[in-house]
């Protein structure tokens, strides 16, 4: 008997399977991944999530369609998202520090790998002494020469490795920063309010048309998704709303708005300076070359200074 559960702290997560028993390839096509740390098949990004019941669906039809017994017990209520978001930001803190501790291995493998072409160049006759043809040092001068190519080709290959893998660290190490930053909270909440928007479009339509849809098992099916996404979106944006007045009441990190600048300011965005040629409700004009969009939202704005480019401007001074 295969499980299949969704919970609010677990995400969604199939139970019963076996190595071998076939169940694999079904549950790769219909987008699930083997989680090595939980020893079971979850679907991605399911975790404080509304649970995907389209997929869910999907995937229990063509479990039974291949003769498995499945059952289903799927918990549609979610988390305090404070709690939610608390325990994403512990993971991504855990993920950090595995990764960092991963980067220090391939370091110090990278430096291994160096350390062992190093002696494979020793090994090599002094002075790029090419091969003698038919002399007794042949076979062992072909040997080191080998040894040095692959030597070589192993410690740039543990260099990509571990350039890479401290990559990785470094952008997880960033992570929970970023999620927070007022700009990235800011555009979060337009995305999100756009989104439910559109829920609620979709579910005023279903209303205004009558539709039977006990007669409609799919449609059914359809707009118990949408109520749970709207609830899901209900709360981040309760939550992300709250965590932008608590930057603000705290003279946290804020953000630019039209009553901090005014025309002849110079702002920066991308690195780049721009002079302000207009103060718009959403956005700056900017002086710009012909034929590039000259708008730049105020969530893109880092810094400002004033007519003379020294003096720095802050928001809500």
């Amino acid at each position: 008997m295969l499980a299949i559960t969704h919970a609010p702290a677990d995400g969604t997560i199939i139970d019963g399977t076996s190595k071998g028993d076939g169940t694999a390839a079904i549950l790769k096509a219909a987008g699930w991944k083997w989680g090595r740390s939980i020893t079971a098949w979850y679907l991605p990004f399911s975790r404080d999530r509304a649970p995907q019941l389209a997929r869910i669906d999907r995937t229990v039809d063509a479990l039974r369609a291949a003769g498995y017994d499945v059952e289903t017990d799927i918990d549609t209520t979610f988390r305090d998202a404070a709690d939610a978001h608390r325990d994403r930001n512990a993971r991504l803190t855990d993920r950090a520090e595995v990764l960092a501790t991963k980067a220090n291995r391939k370091t110090d493998a990278a430096n291994a790998a160096h350390a062992r072409h190093d002696r494979a160049c020793d090994s090599l006759p002094p002075g790029g002494e090419p091969v003698k043809i038919g002399h007794h040092s042949e076979t062992g001068h072909r040997r080191a020469l080998d040894r040095a190519h692959t030597t070589a080709r192993a410690a740039r290959d543990a260099d990509a490795l571990a350039a890479e893998t401290a990559r990785r660290a470094a952008a997880a190490a960033r992570s929970t920063e970023h999620r927070y930053n007022p700009a990235v909270i800011h555009r979060r909440l337009e995305r999100q309010s756009a989104e439910l928007r559109s829920i609620d479009r979709q579910l005023t339509t279903y209303e205004q048309t009558h539709h039977n849809d006990t007669d409609n098992p799919a449609r059914a099916r359809h707009i118990e998704q949408l109520q749970l996404n709207k609830a899901e979106l209900e709360s981040d944006i309760e939550y992300w709303t709250a965590v932008r007045a608590e930057q603000d009441a705290q003279d946290g990190p804020k953000l630019y708005n039209r009553t901090d600048l005014r025309p002849g300011y110079y702002i920066c965005c991308h690195n780049s300076w721009y002079r302000v040629r207009r103060v718009n409700a959403k956005t700056v004009t900017v002086d710009t070359d012909p034929g590039w969009n000259d708008k730049i939202p105020y969530d893109k704005i880092t810094d400002a200074r004033a007519e003379d480019a020294k003096t720095t401007i802050r928001p809500g001074q």
